[in-house]
């Protein structure tokens, strides 16, 4: 067998060092920690950036930046005020509600005025026949600026039944409500302004018979900011239900402190990184530092197991703290550099929002190292060494156990059954359930979901007022969610050729009725052909776009003289009128619809740009729908890349750390199988694979290696000490083990408070992290002494009793 102090010569040095610079190193350490604090405190947002949603080099996305200015943003907030008394809308107070909502939203900050739009706004136009022939009005006229008296009112109901577009789109399609739209640019949204805004004009507006319902992106994204506080407190709550825990582990105050420090300090480090970096953290992902803190907390509470472990052997402090840290430094370093460089691997994607969240965790997850590794031991230094006097206490640290408490006696039964299920009769029967188990992961690649719900329906509860005022709009209007198709002349006014007309008609009716959940559609053909039938005296046979040439001059030419400026901005660039946009609102969407949509106008597309007379391109996809495709697109390829490059970089790590392909396959499988079990989760929980929980699941995932390292190279010290390999299973197991099951529940434990999230995602995570760190802690336990008794590495095969 190989002399300790021979095997572990070079970290004994290490921390030996470490010790007597221990001044200097805690000045370091302070000032860097004080530098990363200040960015914590005085740079550092928790905000959503909508930005970091996007995929930036995505065709859609780059078509959206390009047009956007030109037909308006995608987030559009949708407003709905509702006649709760049983009458219609056509009332005098009813109308001048929605006049007062229609002004705030154009006053409101961050607003793009081009987009608001209601039924008593000018914007919104009706085509009429006049005493002057046929004109073009406000829908409001012959009113000044809304109906007020009830002949006025009585005239804007006959016009709103009279002219089409209305109904569906401003008002409701039962009568009962009117709808009033505002697009808000992403740079410009404050998004604690634009909740506590919302909240004045529902208390003002709002009465005994009336209720606003506010939907739409930025609103969703409102309620996120309004649950920071909320989400805070969670955290708060979680950090309380660590320290208790901690205490009732170790029961005195260096087993608390150390591992808080330690997860304080490299909390400090992560955040602060991402604050020098100009990174916003994103209130939806902040269930990630539970999983990072997490690193922190098993990896210093394994090093303080096995401080106490060597203090009840030798009796010396200084000692113990060498002999402890030597032997821990090596597994401790390689599972936060696997931890680090997997949370990396995230960085691949080319969403902003997992990028960053990349590299804030793979700098959060390394620094634990310098947390753990080298600040540890010396504070273990200053504080007192433990009380060897209590001989109980001491039995507990060998794992000897020789009079249990209650907390013993449960694990002590529950280490019996890990050592039965990896002896030498049950190995196989495991190696048989790890089969089992893997075999799904074929078929849960290849169903799950992938943006399949609604990000309402993602993020929040079925009966939360954002999903109700979605519901409201899908069923009283043609739709709340858009997508945009745009029509890109090759030359001016391309749009004004009746056969780009033609086109665009076909196209807006191919949509409506050809893809799925799409309530109506929006074009410049739907005016042209209005005022075509008016020119035919509102005979319905004429409501068509015209092929004489002369009747679309005399057409365009009465938009231009009867539109003010900006008043067709998002249907036509003027004044060259080269481009123009078909837009469909649907009712529901999820994976499959989208991807419908996209692959069917994908289809008409081909044959309008491959057509040599046409003088227009149809190009996909804006609108929030275009947005969504480009992100489902993006998850869904960066799904495999992840994954693919986390389990390659794990296994060439710990292969080069074990110097064995066997210990990286053990160590390996574990993760692979509960990867295969993350998905299986989702699915039968009907969690959607998306832009916020794939990092979730990736870096669950990617953490995930720490107890299997933990414990392989606790087997592999114990195997050089002994020739029979259960002796040296259960060693480890007792020790090792113990901490690897404490941390474990110490996490789920303080994983219980985000179960009750008002935010159904945060739920949702919770349950999912909750369900890898106890997978995690079986995976290691069972899983890792079974295969090396199967597979047998070379500190097994040496072993005189190798299993």
């Amino acid at each position: 067998m190989q002399d300790k102090t021979e095997a572990y010569g070079f970290w004994h040095r290490v921390v030996e060092k470490q010790l007597k610079l221990r001044y200097w190193l805690i000045a370091l350490l302070t000032i860097i920690t004080l530098f990363f604090s200040y960015y914590v405190f005085f740079k550092l947002e928790v905000v959503t950036n909508f930005y970091d949603l996007y995929p930036p080099k995505h065709q859609y996305i780059q078509l959206y930046k390009e047009f956007r200015k030109m037909f308006g943003s995608a987030n559009v907030l949708s407003i709905i005020l509702e006649r709760t008394d049983g009458k219609d809308v056509y009332h005098a107070d009813t109308i001048e509600k929605a006049d007062q909502l229609t002004q705030a939203m154009l006053e409101m900050k961050g607003v793009n005025p081009i987009q608001v739009t209601s039924a008593v706004h000018p914007k919104v136009k009706q085509i009429a026949i006049s005493a002057l022939g046929v004109g073009i009005f406000p829908l409001t006229y012959p009113s000044l600026d809304y109906p007020k008296s009830d002949f006025e009112v009585e005239t804007f109901k006959k016009t709103v039944y009279s002219n089409e577009g209305i109904r569906g789109f401003y008002i409701g399609l039962n009568d009962k409500s009117f709808a009033i739209y505002a697009a808000l640019w992403e740079e410009g949204i404050d998004f604690n302004y634009l909740y506590n805004r919302m909240e004045e004009l529902k208390a003002s507006i709002g009465d005994e018979n009336h209720k606003l319902y506010i939907a739409g992106y930025p609103m969703l994204y409102a309620w996120m900011d309004y649950y920071k506080t909320h989400l805070i407190a969670v955290l708060l709550i979680t950090i309380a239900a660590i320290v208790i825990t901690l205490g009732l582990y170790f029961r005195n105050v260096r087993g608390i402190t150390i591992p808080l420090v330690s997860g304080g300090i490299s909390a400090l480090w992560g955040l602060g990184f991402a604050g020098i970096a100009g990174f916003n953290l994103d209130p939806l992902l902040l269930v990630v530092p539970i999983l990072l803190s997490a690193r922190a907390l098993s990896h210093s509470c394994q090093c303080m197991d096995r401080y106490h472990q060597e203090y009840a052997v030798t009796g010396d402090k200084e000692r113990a703290i060498i002999e402890a840290y030597a032997e821990v430094f090596k597994p401790c370093t390689a599972g936060a550099v696997t931890d680090g460089l997997g949370c990396l691997t995230i960085a691949i994607a080319s969403i902003p929002l997992m990028q960053k969240l990349a590299f804030i965790s793979s700098f959060w997850v390394i620094s634990i190292m310098v947390a753990v590794t080298i600040l540890n031991p010396i504070i273990l230094y200053f504080l007192p060494a433990p009380n060897v006097k209590d001989e109980k206490e001491m039995d507990e640290w060998l794992g000897k156990q020789s009079n249990p408490s209650l907390w013993n006696r449960c694990y002590q039964a529950f280490m019996e059954l890990m050592v039965r299920l990896s002896g030498p009769r049950a190995k196989w029967g495991v190696f048989v359930i790890i089969l089992l188990l893997a075999l799904p992961g074929v078929y849960t690649a290849s169903h799950l979901r992938v943006g399949d719900s609604s990000a309402g329906g993602a993020i929040l509860y079925a009966d939360h007022p954002y999903n109700v005022a979605s519901k409201k709009m899908n069923e009283d209007y043609l739709g709340q969610s858009r997508m945009v198709v745009v029509v890109k002349g090759k030359e001016k006014e391309a749009i004004k050729d009746q056969k780009t007309l033609q086109t665009m008609e076909e196209l807006a009716n191919m949509m409506q009725n050809e893809i799925p959940n799409v309530g109506g559609t929006l074009s410049l053909t739907d005016m042209v052909r209005q005022i075509y039938r008016m020119y035919h005296d509102g005979s319905p046979r004429w409501e068509m776009v015209p092929d004489n040439s002369q009747y679309l001059g005399a057409i365009f030419f009465m938009l231009a003289a009867n539109m003010a400026p900006g008043e067709m901005d998002m249907l036509v660039s003027l004044p060259d009128y080269t481009h123009s946009n078909v837009t469909a609102f649907f009712r529901h969407y999820d994976y499959s619809t989208i991807k419908a949509a996209i692959d069917r106008t994908k289809k008409f597309a081909e044959t309008v740009n491959n057509d040599p007379d046409s003088k227009i391109e149809i190009k996909l996809a804006g609108g929030i729908l275009g947005i969504l495709a480009s992100v489902n697109e993006e998850v869904e390829w960066s799904y495999w890349a992840i994954f693919i490059v986390i389990f390659s970089t794990i296994f060439l790590i710990c292969m080069v750390v074990y110097r064995s392909i066997k210990a990286a396959l053990i160590l390996i499988i574990p993760v692979f199988v509960a990867q295969v079990l993350c998905d299986l989760f989702m699915m039968l929980n009907h969690i959607d694979l998306n832009i916020n929980s794939l990092p979730v699941a990736s870096v669950g995932v990617g953490v995930g290696i720490d107890y299997g390292i933990y414990l392989m190279s606790r087997l592999k010290e114990e195997c050089e000490k002994t020739d029979d390999f259960e002796v040296a299973k259960m060693v480890s197991l007792t020790t090792t083990g113990k901490t690897i099951m404490f941390t474990a529940l110490t996490i789920a434990v303080a994983l219980i408070p985000w179960l009750f999230s008002p935010i159904k995602f945060q739920a949702e995570m919770g349950l999912l992290i909750l369900f890898l760190m106890i997978f995690n802690m079986i995976g290691a336990l069972v899983f890792v002494p079974a295969l090396s008794a199967i597979l047998r590495p070379y500190f097994v095969k040496n072993m005189g009793k190798a299993a």
